[in-house]
């Protein structure tokens, strides 16, 4: 937990002073500031207590020995910390997509896609559900199909912190030719644009999985300024927060 607040206070630190010195888009930061608080409160006390949670339930089941997958787990730590970043985004591209293809499932991403300014604040609105459903199979490859020792764990979810900060941060940054595989501010943007481009670029740190299963738009095709966010919804905000 010590490595992944560290990570979480240098990512903010260093994503904050770009998107104040090279905003891709003007944006109020009192906005709903007492909600992105909220939020962001609840990704840090919430996620981390499915995680144990999650543990907790698998183990009683004794899901370790079930998952016996011993030539993975050999494998050098950075080797497994890798895998655990690549196979991680897959699955959280299929959970990510369900959401957005089951009413049921939708219910508990609305709350994220009711961000009006996107900066790297607002784009913690997550759900308590979403939540868990993200941790499930995150926990599943980190502690039962790699089995990462503690520090192995911390490194790759704090590669998910770092993810998560800077798909959302306000700027736009050109990586030129690696910006094919990986997803940038810009490529993300899209997700959020309302009129039809949610269901597109819905991957978290490579561009593949959305190339190969046919979400994928060029954000380039889509222009600077585009709408953000769903119309208000008769739901609650309780309800949205809790993700049903």
């Amino acid at each position: 937990m010590l490595i992944q607040t560290a990570v979480f206070i240098i990512v903010v630190s260093v994503f904050n002073t770009l998107e104040l010195r090279r905003p891709r888009n003007r944006v109020d930061r009192r906005y709903d500031l007492p909600l992105n608080l909220t939020a962001l409160s609840i990704v840090i006390f919430a996620g981390e207590a499915w995680k144990i949670l999650l543990v907790s339930g698998f183990d009683a089941f004794n899901l370790g020995a079930a998952s016996s997958f011993a030539g993975l787990h050999n494998l050098p730590g950075g080797i497994k910390i890798l895998f655990g970043v690549i196979l991680g985004d897959l699955a959280l591209y299929w959970v990510h997509r369900a959401m957005h293809a089951s009413d049921i499932l939708w219910r508990t991403h609305v709350f994220h896609h009711s961000i009006k300014e996107l900066w790297w604040l607002s784009g913690s609105r997550t759900s308590f559900i979403h939540l868990l459903l993200f941790a499930i199979p995150q926990t599943l490859i980190g502690y039962y199909f790699l089995e990462l020792a503690p520090l192995q764990a911390s490194v790759a979810f704090s590669a998910g912190i770092f993810v998560n900060v800077w798909i959302h941060t306000n700027t736009s940054v050109s990586l030129g030719p690696p910006g094919w595989l990986f997803i940038t501010p810009d490529y993300h943007r899209v997700h959020h644009g309302a009129e039809g481009l949610s269901r597109k670029n819905l991957g978290f740190v490579l561009t593949v999985w959305d190339r190969l299963f046919g979400t994928y738009i060029d954000p380039r095709t889509v222009g600077k300024d585009f709408p953000l966010g769903f119309a208000p919804t008769n739901k609650g905000l309780i309800k949205m927060i809790i993700g049903f």
